[in-house]
């Protein structure tokens, strides 16, 4: 199914000026939080590399790990040639098996809603994420909350004209098992009912459970987008203005790091240190 997204999976970050707003907040975010210099980072789900130019920004090498050939061939034309060669490893393999040593990379990035898509792997694939980051190295990771992901799905079913038949039947459709109270809720693999993937949906308090779990300590946490997310008025408005734009911006990042937003938007992303390895 990945293999058959590949532009679509880029231009999720592209076209209206909201997505463009989710983009370069997870960006801001992502240049925030990682080491610059020389070393290896870990890219894990990059797709067809949107973020992959940031990563290189920092001077690091980086070894990016997709399950989908399509994805990486795309990343490589996207990167552009001499800095592929020079910077850049593309690797075919699964996030709960990679084939690296322990603490191999300084930094991990994971900006794919990987943890999600993992579903009842979640836990494992953030072990093997700790396996090869070394104590004292970076996480990035971005997070789908069950909010911001029960918005996006009644958006898009207001987009294919479903959404009066689910409001009727909202658990035909699994509403009702994304917006249960839990710190992880989960939809089960259904593709007749919209569910075309085993996924979970974290609030703050659940990710932080299982990055602890996995020994990350988390250091820092921002909502995406709790302010622009899915108003276009909003967002084109200060899109034509450049100031606007960088103000809307920074206002984003406030309100996204305040009590009460942070499930809200796209979900959110989260910055931890590794600990140090268990004997």
């Amino acid at each position: 199914m990945f293999d058959r997204r590949v532009q679509r999976e880029w231009r999720r970050y592209e076209g209206a000026a909201w997505r463009v707003l989710v983009r370069e907040l997870r960006q801001r975010f992502l240049e925030r939080h990682l080491p610059a210099g020389p070393g290896w980072v870990l890219e894990l789900g990059p797709g067809p590399g949107r973020f992959t130019p940031s990563v290189l920004a920092s001077g690091s090498r980086v070894a990016a790990v997709d399950l989908s050939l399509p994805m990486l061939r795309t990343l490589g034309r996207k990167v552009g040639k001499a800095r592929r060669s020079a910077a850049l490893r593309r690797v075919r393999a699964v996030g709960e098996r990679l084939p690296f040593r322990n603490g191999a990379f300084r930094a991990t990035v994971a900006l794919g809603n990987l943890l999600g898509f993992s579903g009842s792997d979640g836990p494992r694939l953030l072990a093997e994420m700790a396996r090869v980051t070394r104590p004292g190295g970076i996480l990035v990771l971005d997070v789908a909350s069950p909010v911001g992901a029960a918005t996006d799905f009644l958006e898009a079913a207001a987009r294919q004209r479903l959404l009066r038949r689910i409001l009727r039947d909202p658990e035909y459709y699994f509403l009702d098992e994304i917006v249960r109270p839990a710190d992880r809720t989960h939809q089960p693999y259904a593709p007749e009912r919209l569910g075309f993937f085993e996924f979970d949906f974290y609030t703050v308090a659940g990710a932080d459970q299982v990055l602890r779990t996995a020994g990350f300590r988390p250091v820092d946490r921002m909502a995406i987008a709790p302010i622009g997310a899915y108003r276009d008025r909003l967002t084109i408005i200060a899109r034509r203005d450049r100031k606007a734009w960088k103000a809307l911006l920074e206002l984003e990042e406030g309100a996204g790091r305040r009590p009460g937003t942070m499930e809200t938007g796209h979900g959110f992303v989260v910055a931890a240190v590794r600990g140090r390895f268990r004997p």
